[in-house]
């Protein structure tokens, strides 16, 4: 469902939000009689305003809605797009009968050559840019940070030797005396004896 086309996502976000925009003001551009094209052209509008805006993509506003399923929501909208001339009942109307039916058929080439998968190497080895990370707010002229402070091991206990763990003494009920004698307490470096 999703294709790699010359038209970058940035360029489709533009394109749906001018189309948002033009919907909404059509009936006003191109003198819509019927009221179901006028209405329908206005929500219609709202909706391509809305998709645009909640969308994945680089012109969206809050990114909540995936790629796939804005795709398929478009794909459904251009086929609405054309059939609604003759759903509605406008079709003997030509301005927003041809209006419809040429928005619906641009909205469905656009989307299909539009490029939505991100960064994949193609069979040029070719790759489309991504997002940067943000930078660090850091000046240049600033000093870096101090690395931090080696951990010293608690009073009473040995340091372990680099890498690796401090012993710990045998516990249970199960033990018996002998071994639980053997092992000598934090006043002697907590190291067990042989």
């Amino acid at each position: 469902m999703l294709r790699d086309g010359p038209i970058p996502r940035f360029v489709h976000g533009i394109l749906e939000y001018a189309l948002g925009v033009l919907f909404i003001a059509a009936p006003f551009l191109f003198n819509f009689e019927s009221g179901a094209a006028t209405g329908m052209s206005v929500a219609v509008g709202v909706l391509i305003l809305i998709l645009a805006a909640v969308s994945e993509g680089p012109v969206s506003l809050v990114n909540q809605l995936p790629v796939i399923l804005h795709v398929a929501m478009i794909y459904l909208l251009s086929i609405f797009l054309i059939a609604s001339p003759f759903l509605l009942g406008f079709s003997d109307e030509v301005p927003p009968r041809n209006f419809f039916i040429i928005s619906g058929v641009l909205l469905l080439l656009i989307t299909i050559g539009t490029r939505f998968r991100r960064s994949e190497p193609g069979p040029g080895g070719r790759t489309e840019p991504t997002r940067k990370p943000p930078q660090s707010t850091r000046s240049a002229d600033a000093p870096p940070p101090a690395p931090p402070e080696p951990s010293t091991p608690p009073p009473g206990s040995s340091p372990a030797a680099p890498g690796m763990l401090p012993p710990v003494p045998p516990q249970g009920p199960g033990l018996s005396e002998r071994s639980q004698q053997a092992w000598t307490g934090p006043e002697t470096g907590g190291t067990p004896q042989p």
